[in-house]
């Protein structure tokens, strides 16, 4: 009875082991996901877009918050207090600020997702997740404990 129990508890080892490292993985896919989603989307809105007259000159690179560079493939997404205008946040994350404000009460990622008419598979779900929470780490929503997000209150002034 003794021996089985221990193989119970090794076995049990073995699985919560093998669980950690799916779990870092599908973390370290979904991370290179939301990479490739912001680069396909950008892609996408600089070939739509017309090129404006007299843009012959380098862009000033801007720095992070803590004073480097972005690296490469790199959205800035900028705190609360640090932005002067909803405008100063990429469009794919104004899009998502918008329909939480607009939303009768805190909504869940998955309806986010259905209300802004952005795909609703498991992947796309979850990169939108990420500029959600990213959205809530920086002060533009609010993310309640039940994990659906909620527009913040304006500060008062």
């Amino acid at each position: 009875m003794s021996s089985l129990l221990e193989r119970i508890a090794t076995r049990r080892a073995e699985l919560t082991e093998q669980a950690q490292h799916l779990t870092k993985q599908l973390t370290d896919v979904q991370h290179e996901l939301d990479r490739v989603s912001v680069a396909e989307q950008v892609i996408t809105q600089m070939l739509t877009e017309p090129e404006p007259a007299g843009r012959d000159m380098p862009v000033p690179v801007t720095s992070t918050a803590n004073g480097a560079a972005p690296g490469p493939g790199s959205v800035i997404i900028p705190y609360r207090h640090q932005a002067s205008e909803l405008s100063e946040l990429p469009a794919d994350y104004r899009l998502l600020l918008q329909t939480v404000t607009n939303a009768a009460g805190p909504l869940i990622c998955k309806h986010i997702c259905q209300t802004a008419g952005l795909g609703t598979e498991s992947g796309q779900v979850e990169g939108t997740r990420a500029k959600l929470n990213r959205l809530a780490e920086r002060g533009w929503l609010r993310k309640m404990p039940n994990g659906s997000f909620a527009p913040r209150p304006d500060p008062a002034p």
